[in-house]
């Protein structure tokens, strides 16, 4: 949602745009909530689909699995695991709304988006890709262990993978995260640009308040790589660290529910928990270090982007630094074994000119490509040369 509402607001600076999207509330009570409905960008809300359980691709009836399965075989289909999301009557709000206004160019969020977009009768369609859900699933079957459903699943998981490859050839452009990512395409087709993922970069920073020996952790505490990384850390990493430093202390930060287990593994004396704060500027300016040792997961991560921002010295592993071009030694630490992230940890704890060094130079990075100001500016150019191409 992050994403789509500062999109949405730096896409405004230039072009008068709507949004329509799916979700449980109206658009009234979304506008106390989302800073999109409070803006003067005009909102409509289309109810989710309500799809029975023995009709999903994946993990309904067998009946259900096969037939999903075998329509992978068919030349342009698209994957049947978008069915969930599938909605006649967002696609009818999207074909009045064409009719309603002229609309030049879709911005779609999502493959499935673009795709309802399409059938309504769009034409000029951005897909924004912020993760490609094929290499995810493959990924993931290959560390599952065999089932009788496995197989099905795996030629659905190809057939996702072909079809997010050939997106340029499906629609007129595609925006895409990370400059590695554009390898994931076919170059038959639409235009590919690169919109990275942004951060909000705060006007001010104080780290005059930064507190010696303490680590911050930032993420919300009921997503399973996050789970994994704080059991990965707590178990592996901070032990090292507190041998070398015995007053050093591990804050964690995140948005709940902290799943029970979770929960247990935190309850220590040397741990410190602030489940659901109102803001975390505070917590930035606190910590002497920032710890982000993501194992796993796709996409971009905006809290190492966010860290940065704020001029915190960061130590983060190489998946949560993927495709933010950000370089070891000069903008963050990056390291990936549970000794060489101690050792990043104690090093910047206990060189402090070195550390602050280290989090100026990040926070100038983040300002030069990483704001969303210069994420927009990037959004705006994808949109004008879709409409210079119609033009011509």
């Amino acid at each position: 949602m992050l994403r789509v509402s500062r999109l949405a607001r730096e896409l405004e600076r230039e072009f008068d745009i709507a949004i329509v999207c799916q979700s449980d509330y109206d658009a009234r009570t979304l506008a106390p909530s989302w800073d999109v409905g409070r803006s003067s960008i005009p909102v409509v809300s289309v109810p989710k689909p309500r799809i029975e359980r023995n009709r999903d691709a994946l993990w309904g009836s067998p009946a259900s699995v096969l037939k999903s399965t075998l329509s992978t075989f068919l030349p342009n289909r698209a994957p049947r695991i978008f069915d969930w999301t599938w909605s006649d009557d967002f696609v009818d709000e999207i074909r009045q709304l064409l009719k309603r206004h002229r609309v030049d160019v879709v911005w779609a969020t999502k493959s499935w988006t673009a795709e309802m977009a399409r059938a309504a009768g769009a034409r000029r369609i951005i897909v924004d890709i912020d993760d490609f859900q094929g290499a995810l699933m493959v990924e993931q079957l290959n560390q599952t262990a065999f089932s009788l459903r496995k197989p099905f699943h795996k030629r659905q998981a190809n057939h996702l993978v072909k079809y997010e490859r050939d997106l340029p050839s499906r629609f007129a452009s595609v925006a895409v995260c990370k400059p590695e990512d554009v390898q994931r395409l076919s170059s038959n087709g639409g235009h590919i640009h690169v919109v990275p993922n942004g951060v909000d970069v705060p006007e001010t920073i104080d780290r005059e308040k930064h507190r010696a020996f303490e680590m911050l952790f930032v993420g919300t505490l009921n997503w399973e790589p996050n789970v994994e990384a704080l059991a990965s850390f707590v178990n592996d990493v901070l032990p090292e660290i507190r041998r070398a430093l015995p007053d050093s202390r591990f804050v964690v930060v995140g948005r709940g529910p902290t799943p029970d287990d979770l929960a247990r593994l935190l309850d220590r004396d040397d741990i410190e928990v602030h489940e659901s704060p109102a803001s975390l500027a505070e917590f930035y300016a606190r910590a002497a270090i920032s710890v982000i040792p993501l194992l796993t997961g796709g996409g971009t991560s905006i809290k190492t982007i966010e860290s940065l921002a704020y001029a915190v010295p960061t130590v983060a592993t190489s998946v949560a630094a993927r495709g933010l071009g950000m370089l070891h030694g000069r903008h963050l630490l990056i390291a990936d074994q549970s000794s060489e992230l101690a050792s990043c940890c104690i090093r910047l704890l206990t060189q402090p000119d070195e550390a602050r060094a280290l989090g100026i130079s990040g926070r100038e990075e983040v300002i030069r490509r990483l704001s969303w100001e210069s994420v927009g500016a990037q959004a705006r150019s994808a949109v004008r040369e879709l409409l210079d191409a119609a033009s011509t």
